[in-house]
């Protein structure tokens, strides 16, 4: 079906009493804030507009707001007077946000949803001096409404899935119009890119808009010394029991009960000790249901020895957990929900393991399996054998494993200057 701008507008119009329905569907199901609902239909906002120049930048969700934060550390040195305005879409983030961003000028609010009149309001009450939309939530109100304003516009740490291209395409007068809106494109790598131009026709002959190929800007080396007596404690009782950590970082749904068994069949299963570190700690019940009881970080427990699984159920800890890890397993990787950045745990020095489903962060997957530091399972049924040879050659000190852990240390380190570099191509964007 195709849709044109008009018949766009025509439809968030028509459908208004049943998205009004659905928000508060998902209030029961403790996904929107009931007391921030006003957000989403663009008023009742508890904060005023800040003075001066708001710049305004559009997270998703945790990941995204990740690089929203890392942008806005960078602004702050650049531009000590710019105050900042974030939205999100989901409760998570904003509890991210309110954290990290503590003493920062930063302002955040629910995402208001793409109705015409909502977007409107939420324009005219805060009035921002650019707009930035983090990797792929391009709605088209929200991004060609701001351009209207005569805002800057910035796609950064940009990219789009192959069935968001194809469902965009079907939509030709749309896409020509929202993706020809930004002033600047800042793409993951060269194959996002020639996306992005695939999508506006005329985009090459616009030269008021510039692509340019930065990275995920969702990575950065922290100063933070948080969790250390975590970490103290882990360590402490890997040296007294004399295990090892396998880590399962950031899993979803059924990749604990993969990795489970590949660990289990390990010819000396006995000498690790398996953390899961679930992306979403609320399904903590759920793993326990598959798995069987297992001591909780959310209950102040620490790992036992006579019980092969941990259950790291936190936020805020993973820099703790790829520490102690001996080998991080990359979750999010063996379904499809596109393998989460491995940037992070590359930071820490381990080897990694990843499945085959690597879109959301393609480009370093590739980049950190040539180095040698992750490892590409074939298939679900090889990753007891990919993860019994790594841990082989970590036992023996291989060294080439050892060279190729100091090259992927050093390729993590070089992506975490990408939100500074980002930074100084956006600043000149809104002040030309």
């Amino acid at each position: 079906m195709h849709i044109t701008p008009f018949a766009y507008q025509i439809f968030w119009i028509l459908l208004e009493p049943l998205i009004r329905l659905y928000l508060y569907v998902r209030i029961s199901q403790k996904k929107e804030d009931k007391t921030r609902i006003k957000e989403r239909f663009g008023h009742g906002y508890k904060s005023s507009r800040p003075h001066g120049t708001l710049i305004w930048l559009h997270a998703v969700s945790l990941g995204e707001s990740n690089a929203a934060i890392n942008l806005v550390t960078h602004f702050k040195e650049m531009r000590s007077e710019w105050h900042f305005l974030i939205t999100t879409n989901t409760i998570t983030a904003a509890d991210h946000i309110e954290k990290s961003c503590a003493g920062m000028p930063v302002t955040h609010i629910f995402q208001p949803l793409d109705h015409p009149r909502w977007v409107s309001s939420f324009l005219e009450y805060w009035k921002p001096n650019g707009a930035i939309f983090l990797e792929s939530d391009f709605w088209f109100n929200l991004v060609t409404n701001a351009s209207k304003k005569q805002l800057p516009v910035i796609f950064a740490s940009s990219q789009i899935s192959h069935i968001a291209k194809a469902r965009w395409q079907k939509n030709p007068s749309l896409a020509r119009k929202l993706f020809s809106s930004p002033s600047l494109i800042l793409a993951i790598d060269d194959k996002q890119k020639n996306n992005f131009e695939a999508l506006a026709s005329d985009i090459k002959n616009n030269n008021s808009q510039t692509l340019k190929i930065v990275g995920s800007l969702k990575s950065r080396i922290s100063n933070n010394a948080l969790n250390s007596a975590y970490e103290k404690a882990l360590r402490h009782y890997a040296k007294q029991s004399g295990c090892r950590f396998i880590l399962a970082a950031s899993t979803h749904k059924n990749e604990e009960q993969l990795i489970a068994k590949a660990v289990a069949k390990l010819s000396n299963a006995e000498k690790y000790q398996l953390i899961f570190a679930p992306r979403h700690p609320h399904r903590a019940a759920e793993i326990i249901n598959q798995l069987g009881m297992m001591p909780q970080r959310s209950q102040g427990e620490l790992p036992l020895r006579q019980n092969p699984y941990f259950l790291s159920d936190s936020f805020g800890e993973m820099t703790s957990l790829y520490n102690v890890a001996d080998i991080i397993i990359i979750g999010g990787s063996f379904f499809y929900s596109g393998g989460h950045n491995p940037i992070e745990p590359a930071l820490a020095g381990k080897p990694m393991i990843c499945g085959k489903s690597i879109f959301n962060n393609e480009a370093d997957y590739i980049d950190l399996i040539k180095a040698g530091i992750i490892r590409q399972i074939e298939s679900h049924e090889t990753l007891n054998e990919t993860l019994d040879e790594t841990l082989t050659e970590i036992r023996q000190s291989d060294k080439a494993m050892l060279r190729a852990i100091i090259k992927g240390q050093k390729m993590a380190q070089e992506a975490c200057m990408r939100p500074a570099k980002a930074a100084h191509y956006i600043i000149s964007t809104i002040e030309k």
